[in-house]
């Protein structure tokens, strides 16, 4: 549990930082004033200042957040100058202002991957040893170990983890004879894979181990650019079909699942955290340019209106909207949670 709480906290805070960072240099360039950058919420621990800009470090030391002026109306932005105001400035100005944030995530899963590359490898197959075991899963059930590595299923060998893999996914409700080497000794075991229903495949509850390749810069370069890409299209096609129906919400996770999540991530190893940490930047980055109210994606609308108009939207109905947008934005966030939480009933 400690795990988990440590790795959830240490992944959205990174997280959070990348993306609030983005903004951060860009208003700065822009020539906006930068009221406060702060790590964590609740009362104020320590701060400094620098450059008018409050750096502080807050109770709660998860997430991050960044104050700009023409946000809001409090007393700060009533005696800011309309010159350092993000209402004065121009368009393209705004753009790049709110397209860092997202554009910082995307960067920072590029940086993750790549040092991930250089320092353990290029993915190169699956090795026949088990890295992970679900809680409660056929395999956990069976006996099967962590370290065990699989020799045959029903007495037939296979030159690929893969293979055995695929052998699996094809025999749902099928009782399979495993081989098995546990500490230099070969054990028998017995287990019937479950048929999962939103993969389609039949499952033991069991995660092989990654073998890995060592390469040199720009290979890892490379296959930074390559796994960024991909998961930017997987989290489109998901956005896509939630959309059309294909994904329910109820297929979604909120901050109780990924919390669940990122601490599984964790218990199989660092290198597994990483790649998920990797794929959430991605996915804050990719749908916070979507354009709906209270997502950057949604601000950025409000800019293109206002360069086709050639004036802006009137800054109360931008905020009104917005405003409401944030709380379908967290109705949905409860929704989501509480079904995590029934999830977590359930044993799911």
């Amino acid at each position: 549990m400690l795990t988990s709480i440590v790795a959830f906290i240490v992944v959205f805070t990174v997280l959070a930082l990348a993306h609030e960072t983005g903004h951060l240099i860009w208003a700065k360039r822009a020539g906006i004033r930068v009221f406060e950058f702060g790590l964590g919420f609740g009362p104020r621990l320590f701060s400094f200042q620098k450059n008018g800009t409050t750096y502080s470090l807050n109770l709660i030391p998860i997430l991050a957040f960044v104050r700009i002026a023409g946000e809001g109306e409090s007393e700060e932005d009533k005696n800011c100058p309309e010159s350092e105001s993000y209402l004065t400035k121009t368009p393209l100005q705004k753009f790049k202002t709110l397209v860092a944030g997202p554009m910082m995530n995307l960067l920072a899963a590029l940086v993750i991957l790549v040092f991930m590359s250089l320092a353990v490898g290029v993915p190169a197959g699956l090795s026949n040893e088990i890295a992970s075991i679900s809680k409660g899963q056929a395999a956990e059930k069976a006996g099967l170990m962590v370290g065990d590595r699989l020799l045959a299923i029903n007495g037939k060998g296979f030159d690929k983890m893969e293979a055995a893999i695929e052998f699996i996914h094809k025999n749902p409700d099928k009782p399979l004879r495993l081989v098995v080497e546990r500490h230099g000794k070969k054990i028998k075991i017995s287990a019937t894979p479950k048929f999962n229903e939103k993969l389609k495949v039949a499952l033991l509850g069991f995660s092989p181990k990654v073998n890995y390749s060592r390469t040199n810069p720009l290979r890892s370069i490379y296959y930074g650019l390559e796994q960024t890409a991909s998961m930017v299209i997987v989290t489109l096609v998901i956005v896509g079909r939630l959309i059309t129906g294909g994904v329910s919400l109820t297929d979604l996770a909120g901050p109780v699942g990924i919390a669940q999540i990122t601490g599984k991530y964790a218990q199989t190893g660092l290198i597994s955290l990483l790649y998920f940490a990797a794929f959430l930047n991605v996915n804050v980055g990719v749908l916070n340019l979507l354009p709906l109210p209270a997502l950057d994606g949604g601000r950025i609308a409000f800019v293109i209106i206002e360069w086709i108009r050639k004036k802006p939207v009137d800054p109360k109905l931008e905020n009104k909207i917005n405003y409401w947008g944030f709380v379908a934005l967290l109705g949905l966030m409860a929704l989501v949670s509480a079904n995590d939480i029934l999830r977590i009933f359930r044993g799911q």
